[in-house]
């Protein structure tokens, strides 16, 4: 899994979104995913989450693991003060300052298959055939 992967993958929504919760348990609703950022700052802008009864707007940053939120250093960086969602591929810590949506279970393997496989391809255009 690459960073670059995980941001098609939300952007486009292509994962199983069906009774998703936060990796503390509270049900959650992806009402927009938001618009990629290609500048500094969170990935996703103007997103739209509904956890439990509350409506959040706001950015959406991904990551691998949950740790790399400290790792990065984002926790004391003002240009990810508006993140109302943390995405990652593993929830890899507890304690989570933010809510957590964990997709390792969610993508469907066909995808990452095909996806492995044009970026392995040795064919000058790896989707020739």
């Amino acid at each position: 899994m690459t960073e670059k992967l995980l941001q098609y993958i939300w952007q486009f929504q292509y994962y199983n979104k069906g009774e998703l919760s936060a990796t503390a348990g509270e049900p959650l609703q992806i009402l927009s995913p938001g618009q990629l950022n290609t500048n500094q700052g969170p990935d996703f802008s103007d997103a739209k989450i509904r956890i439990g009864t509350t409506t959040w707007a706001g950015a959406v940053e991904l990551h691998i693991n949950t740790s790399d939120w400290k790792k990065h250093g984002h926790q004391d960086d003002a240009n990810y003060k508006n993140v109302v969602l943390h995405v990652v591929w593993e929830d890899d810590e507890t304690g989570h300052a933010l809510p957590v949506l964990e997709l390792k279970n969610r993508v469907p393997g066909m995808l990452l298959q095909r996806y492995e496989e044009l970026m392995l391809s040795s064919s000058f255009i790896p989707c020739e055939k």
